[in-house]
């Protein structure tokens, strides 16, 4: 597939998705050769298997302790006075007392704000994004990136799987990633946007320009590594709301 916006260097297109979103075992040499990817509806529990990961049971709960009960009175009490219908019909409630102005201020304002930022709520990730070039050759760190090689409207956030996007890795291949997930992000100039998770594949690193090409409307992708040897790639792709 031929890059839609600018020529991109085969080698470095080749090293994101070959080389440099490998865990901390695998390597370049680790790379599956190119063949069919491995689509969303695989066996959660084949991947759970090739990536070591076992299932935890839940702990139980420790029973309610029951107070016991009161005995009886021998001799019944006098009967308070019931109101009648009409007096409850006249009784006026007092109105609740209005929030303070900066309860309100807080309560208003927005639950995110920023420059560069991504926020995946239900992972519990919150990260400032660091620009990755489009030309940069040096691998990448323990940080989140934005990919300068994507099309317009794909916005390419990707991270290594055994630290920043552990998350997003464990949400895998535990079956907990879901179609709607919600991912915020906020621009450069501070402006916020709402992506949802429309879809994801595990493929190999290997012709998978598809993933960063430009699409028709404003999208996210992310992407990291999956596989007992990190030779997959995790490509969740969104699509603004």
């Amino acid at each position: 597939m031929r890059f839609p916006v600018h020529a991109i260097p085969r080698s470095v297109a080749s090293l994101l998705f070959a080389g440099l979103l490998l865990g901390t075992t695998g390597s370049a040499s680790d790379s599956a050769p190119a063949g069919p990817s491995v689509s969303s509806s695989r066996s959660v529990a084949a991947v759970n298997r090739a990536a070591g990961i076992d299932a935890r049971l839940a702990r139980p709960q420790p029973a309610m302790a029951v107070s016991p009960a009161r005995p009886v009175a021998d001799r019944p009490t006098a009967p308070a006075s019931i109101p009648q219908p009409q007096a409850l019909l006249r009784a006026r409630v007092a109105p609740a007392a209005a929030a303070p102005a900066a309860t309100r201020a807080r309560q208003a304002a927005p639950a995110h704000r920023g420059r560069n930022h991504v926020w995946i709520p239900s992972l519990g990730i919150s990260r400032g994004l660091t620009w990755f070039s489009c030309s940069r050759s040096t691998p990448p760190g323990n940080r989140l990136y934005q990919w300068g090689c994507a099309g317009r409207n794909n916005i390419y956030v990707f991270a290594h799987a055994a630290t920043v996007f552990r998350p997003l890795h464990d949400a895998y291949v535990s079956g907990r990633l879901q179609k709607g997930m919600k991912v915020v992000y906020a621009d450069g100039r501070g402006r916020i946007h709402i992506y949802r998770v429309r879809y994801w594949r595990v493929v190999s690193p290997v012709g998978a320009d598809w993933a960063y090409a430009a699409q028709s409307r404003p999208s996210m992708t992310l992407q990291t590594c999956v596989g007992a040897r990190s030779q997959y790639r995790l490509v969740v792709r969104l699509t603004a709301v």
